[in-house]
C-alpha cells in the first residue's frame, strides 16, 4: 500500500509538474497576444482620437462662419479665438497623422492608401479653409473690405444727391440700396440684374442731366457697381449655397476623412476581433492538450485501482467523452458507494445540463429545467446564462422591430419628399399623389385629403381635393364645414383624432364587391403655424400603430409648409395673370384714347381750316354787301333824280 501510495503522490506530482508548465506556456501566449490585442485597441484610440479632432474642426468652422463672419472686431484686427483654436486642433490632428505614419504601427494593415487619403483630406480641408477665410476677410463686413468699399461708395453718392434734393435720383437710390440688402440676404444672382438695371438706368438718366455733380455722381456709382460685383464674385468663390464653391470643396475634404478614417477603424476593428478570435482557439487547444493530458495521467494511474475504481474510471471517461450512460448500480454503503452516489447525482444534473443546452440551443430560453438545483456555480451560473439570453433574445428582437420600423420611417419621409418636390404647380395632383402614396404606404384601405377654403361667403369650408380607396382614384364632391362633425371638429381643434370604433355607414366609398366598416380611422390635421390648411383622413382595416400616427404627423408637417408654398404659389400667379390682364386692358384704353385724340386733334384743325374759310367768306360777303350797298345807294339817287326831273318837267 506504501508503494501503491508513492507511485500516485509521484504520479501526481508528475501531474501537477506537467499542468504547471502548460499553464505557464498558456500564460505566455495569452500575454503575447493580449500585448497585441491591446496595442490594436490603442490604433484604434488613435483614430478615435483623429475622429474627434475632425468633429471639433467642424464645429470650430460652423462657429466661424456664424459668429466670426459678423463680428466687425475680426475684421479689424484679424484675430480670432475660434480660429486659433481651429489651428491648434488642425494641428494635433496633422502632427497625430504624422506620428502614426512613422511609428509603423500600421505596417501590418494594409491601409497606407486609406490613410494617404486622410492626409490629402487634411491638408486639402486647411487648404481650402485658408481660401474661405481670405475670401470672407476679402469680402469683409459693415466698413471693411469689399462691403465696407461699397459703402463708402454709395454714401458718397446719397450725401449729394440729399444735396441736390432730386426725389428721381433719391428713389433710384433706395431702389439700387433694396437690391444690394435683397442679393445679401438671399444669395439670389437674380438680384445683381435687377441691381444692374436700374444702376444703368440711373447712369442714363445723369448722362442727359447737366448738373455738374452728375459726373461725379455716374463715377461713384460706377465704382459702386464694379465693388458689387466684386463682392458676388467671392460669394460665388465662397459659395452662394452650400452646395458650391469653397463650402463643397470643404464638405467634401471632411466626408472623405470621415469615410477613410471609417474604413481605417472598420479594418483594425476587424483585426482585433480575429485577434481575440484566435486567442479564444489557441486558449481551446491549450485547455483541450491539458485536458487530453490529464485524462491520460488519470487512465494510466487507474491501473492502480481496484476493480470498483476501475469501473468508476470507465463510468467517469464515458462522462469526460461527453456520454451520459445510466446510472451506477450501488452496493453497499462504504466510500465507494458514496463516489457512486455522487457520481449519479453528477450524470443526472449532466443529463439536465444536455438538456438545458438543448433548450437553449434551440431558442426556448423560458424552460424550467433544474440543473443543480440552481445551486453552486454550476447550476446558478447556468440559471444567470439562461435569463440573460433570454434578456439579450428579447432586447434583439426589439432592436429589431426599432430598426424596421426606422426604416419604414426614413423610407416613408423620403418617399413623401420626392412627392412634394415632383408636384408644385397642380394643387390637385398633389393632393392626388399625396393621398394615394399615404394610403398605399400605411396599407390602408381608403383615404382623402381636404383643402381649406374661406372663399365661400365668408365661412371656412374645407373642400375634397382628393380621395384614394381600393387601388383607384375616386371622385367625389364633399364639403365640411369648420366645426361640423369629426372632420370639421379636428379642423377646429387642430388635433389629430385616432378612432377604432367607427359609426355604421360613415365611410361612403366601398369597393365594386361592397364595403365593410373599416376597423379604425385617423384624422391629422395639415397645420402650418397653428393654421389648420387641410386634413388627412385615413380609414384601414388593421388598426394603427402609435409609429404609424407619429409618421402621418409628421408627414401631415411636412405636407403643411409645400402646401402653404404651393398654395401661395398659385395665388402669385393669379395675381400676376390678373395684373398682366390689367396692364393689357390699360394698355388697349391708353392706345385708345391716344388714336382719340389724334382724331380730335384733326377734327381740330379740320375747324380751325373751316374757321378761316368762313372768315375770308364772311369777309368777302361784307365787301360784296358794301358794294351793293354802294349800287344800292347810286340807283336810288339816279331814280331820285329822275323823278325830280319828272316832276320839273310837269
Amino acid at each position: 500500500m506504501r508503494g501503491l501510495n508513492a507511485t500516485i503522490r509521484r504520479r501526481l506530482i508528475s501531474t501537477a509538474i506537467g499542468i504547471t508548465i502548460i499553464l505557464i506556456i498558456l500564460g505566455f501566449v495569452i500575454n503575447f497576444h493580449l500585448k497585441n490585442t491591446f496595442r490594436q485597441y490603442q490604433l484604434l484610440s488613435k483614430i478615435d482620437g483623429l475622429n474627434t479632432n475632425e468633429l471639433a474642426l467642424r464645429k470650430y468652422e460652423k462657429d466661424f462662419l456664424l459668429r466670426e463672419t459678423k463680428n466687425s472686431e475680426f475684421y479689424k484686427t484679424s484675430k480670432s479665438a475660434i480660429l486659433d483654436s481651429f489651428a491648434i486642433t488642425l494641428d494635433k490632428a496633422e502632427q497625430e497623422l504624422k506620428y502614426l505614419k512613422q511609428s509603423g504601427e500600421l505596417s501590418e494593415f494594409s491601409i497606407y492608401q486609406k490613410f494617404s487619403l486622410v492626409e490629402t483630406g487634411f491638408k486639402d480641408y486647411r487648404k481650402n479653409f485658408e481660401l474661405l477665410k481670405k475670401e470672407i476677410v476679402a469680402k469683409g463686413f459693415k466698413d471693411y473690405g469689399l462691403e465696407g468699399q461699397m459703402r463708402d461708395q454709395i454714401h458718397a453718392v446719397e450725401t449729394i444727391v440729399e444735396k441736390q434734393q432730386n426725389l428721381q435720383y433719391s428713389k433710384l437710390m433706395l431702389t439700387l440700396r433694396r437690391h444690394e440688402k435683397d442679393y445679401l440676404l438671399r444669395k439670389d444672382l437674380k438680384y445683381r440684374e435687377k441691381f444692374n438695371a436700374v444702376i444703368n438706368s440711373f447712369k442714363d438718366l445723369l448722362k442727359n442731366d447737366k448738373n455738374n455733380d452728375s459726373k461725379v455722381i455716374s463715377t461713384y456709382l460706377t465704382t459702386y457697381q464694379e465693388i458689387f460685383h466684386k463682392l458676388i464674385d467671392k460669394d460665388i468663390i465662397i459659395g452662394l449655397h452650400e452646395d458650391r464653391g469653397l463650402m463643397k470643396r470643404i464638405d467634401q475634404n471632411i466626408n472623405q476623412i470621415e469615410k477613410n478614417l471609417a474604413e481605417i477603424h472598420t479594418i483594425i476593428y476587424s483585426s482585433t476581433k480575429r485577434k481575440i478570435s484566435q486567442v479564444v482557439i489557441t486558449l481551446f487547444v491549450i485547455i483541450t492538450l491539458l485536458s487530453s493530458a490529464i485524462l491520460i495521467i488519470l487512465y494510466r494511474d487507474s491501473r492502480y485501482i481496484v476493480s470498483s475504481i476501475k469501473r468508476l474510471r470507465k463510468y467517469i471517461t464515458r462522462l469526460g467523452k461527453g456520454e451520459l450512460p445510466e446510472v451506477i448500480t450501488i452496493k453497499g454503503s462504504d466510500e465507494i458507494a458514496d463516489m457512486k452516489h455522487s457520481i449519479n447525482i453528477l450524470t443526472e444534473n449532466l443529463k439536465r445540463t444536455r438538456d438545458f443546452v438543448i433548450e437553449v440551443g434551440n431558442g426556448q430560453f423560458t424552460s424550467e429545467i433544474n440543473v443543480f438545483n440552481g445551486e453552486g456555480e454550476l447550476g446558478s451560473n447556468l440559471l444567470a446564462m439562461r435569463k440573460k439570453l433570454l434578456q439579450v433574445a428579447s432586447e434583439r428582437e426589439q432592436q429589431q422591430i426599432e430598426a424596421e420600423r426606422r426604416i419604414w420611417n426614413n423610407e416613408g419621409i423620403g418617399l413623401f419628399a420626392e412627392v412634394l418636390r415632383n408636384n408644385s404647380d397642380n394643387l390637385e395632383e398633389l393632393s392626388f399623389q399625396i393621398i394615394k402614396n399615404l394610403v398605399k404606404y400605411l396599407k390602408a384601405n381608403q383615404g382623402g385629403l381636404f383643402i381649406r377654403n374661406e372663399e365661400q361667403n365668408n365661412e371656412t369650408f374645407f373642400d375634397l381635393k382628393a380621395a384614394f380607396a381600393y387601388d383607384r382614384r375616386k371622385f367625389a364632391d364633399k364639403k365640411v364645414k369648420l366645426g361640423e362633425g369629426v372632420l370639421g371638429m379636428c379642423a377646429l381643434e387642430g388635433e389629430t383624432v385616432y378612432m377604432t370604433d367607427i359609426p355604421h355607414n360613415y365611410i361612403e366609398i366601398t369597393s365594386g364587391l361592397g364595403g365593410a366598416n373599416p376597423s379604425s380611422l385617423i384624422i391629422i390635421p395639415i397645420k402650418q403655424e397653428g393654421k389648420v390648411l387641410g386634413i388627412i383622413e385615413i380609414a384601414s382595416f388593421k388598426k394603427f400603430e402609435s409609429f404609424e400616427i407619429e409618421f402621418i404627423e409628421k408627414i401631415a408637417a411636412n405636407i403643411a409648409s409645400h402646401l402653404y408654398f404651393v398654395q401661395m404659389n398659385i395665388k402669385t400667379n393669379m395675381l400676376l395673370e390678373e395684373t398682366q390682364r390689367q396692364a393689357e386692358e390699360m394698355k388697349a384704353q391708353e392706345e385708345e384714347m391716344r388714336q382719340n385724340m389724334e382724331e380730335l386733334q384733326v377734327t381740330q384743325e379740320r375747324l380751325a381750316t373751316r374757321e378761316e374759310e368762313l372768315l375770308f367768306e364772311i369777309s368777302n360777303l361784307k365787301i360784296r354787301n358794301k358794294e351793293l350797298f354802294q349800287e344800292l345807294t347810286e340807283i336810288k339817287e339816279n331814280n331820285e333824280f329822275k323823278y325830280d326831273s319828272i316832276e320839273k318837267y310837269n
